[in-house]
């Protein structure tokens, strides 16, 4: 069930460029990207206390590897309105699908992952 949910986590963070939220928003314009290719994209999510940690309320990410760059407390919740509260650590890798949700910092620091989307993943 706990990896059930960590793989939920990690469909937060989405590519800025694709991802979109239910209004049509960009999930995160000002999230920077800090490599791509033609076969990856890697984009930088930072969170302050309080706030969204990859998108703008319930919103819907590609497939992509997450990397927690600090220690990260949230939470998350699915399309279906069951929340999962996280824990992570610096440095904890996962692989997120295609879903809808909301993910908030509810931690007491500004929170920073990495997402890589391979290109050609859904």
């Amino acid at each position: 069930m706990k990896k059930l949910f960590i793989t939920l986590f990690v469909v937060c963070f989405a590519l800025a460029g694709k991802s979109q939220s239910q209004s049509g928003n960009a999930v995160n314009a000002a999230a920077p990207v800090i490599l791509e290719n033609d076969k990856v994209k890697v984009t930088e999510f930072v969170s302050a206390p309080g706030g969204d940690a990859c998108g703008i309320g319930n919103h819907r990410h590609n497939e992509r590897l997450v990397i927690a760059i600090t220690d990260a407390t949230i939470k998350m919740t699915t399309e279906d309105g069951k929340t999962q509260n996280l824990d992570l650590k610096a440095g904890t890798a996962f692989w997120g699908g295609t879903e809808m949700h909301s993910v908030v910092n509810t931690g007491k620091q500004p929170a920073k992952f990495y997402a890589v989307e391979v290109k050609g993943a859904k």
